[in-house]
């Protein structure tokens, strides 16, 4: 039976009736590289993913017929562009949002920065969670490493609730705009290649 479930970027420790893990050099730069990344870098990839895979997927779908295989990749690519830029447009307000409501500022009330980067005040965030970072019972550098995830926790799930709205009111009616522009696209292509195909046997046969 598990009774407790710990870990950190050293080892991973499952319970008490389970060694630690010990994690090699690379999985530790691995996982410090990874820790790093935010639910922006995540919605490049997973976007990213599916304009390149889905599309794929439906034109070499061969249980229907070469018009709905061009449609429905040309509906799945233009679902693919247009969820990403709205995602990462709504992520990116809502997390800088969170970090300017946690911002440091000076005595004239203007937001402090540090290379270019919000400072987030400490104070502030941990005032207003302190009864779920009490709970945790973290320790000082757990502690730190919490704090600066807060605005891009906060942000992201405030992105999710505005997002609800964007998926009816910007996504659907824009990706058919583009779905149609794309299979427009496709549909001329198709047709040049058939074309020239059609000339090129002409050509042999006169020859």
């Amino acid at each position: 039976m598990i009774t407790r479930i710990q870990g950190n970027n050293n080892n991973l420790n499952f319970g008490a009736h389970f060694k630690p893990i010990e994690l090699g050099d690379k999985a530790k730069r691995f996982l410090d590289k990874a820790s790093d990344f935010s639910s922006i870098h995540q919605r490049i990839a997973i976007g990213g993913s599916a304009l390149i895979l889905q599309p794929l997927i439906d034109m070499g779908n061969k249980d229907v017929d070469k018009d709905t295989r061009r449609v429905s990749a040309a509906r799945s690519a233009a679902k693919a562009i247009i969820g990403t830029i709205t995602g990462l447009a709504v992520r990116a307000g809502c997390i800088r949002g969170a970090e300017l409501k946690y911002a440091q500022r000076d005595t004239a009330g203007k937001v402090i920065k540090e290379a270019g980067k919000i400072k987030i005040d400490p104070q502030k965030i941990q005032k207003n969670f302190k009864q779920g970072f009490d709970a945790l019972k973290l320790n000082d550098e757990a502690l730190r490493d919490a704090v600066k995830l807060v605005p891009s926790v906060v942000g992201t799930i405030a992105a999710l609730g505005v997002m609800v709205f964007t998926n009816f009111l910007i996504d659907a009616p824009v990706t058919n705009k583009i779905m149609e522009k794309i299979n427009k696209y496709l549909e001329s292509r198709e047709k040049g290649s058939n074309k020239q195909s059609v000339q090129e046997s002409a050509g042999e046969k006169n020859a």
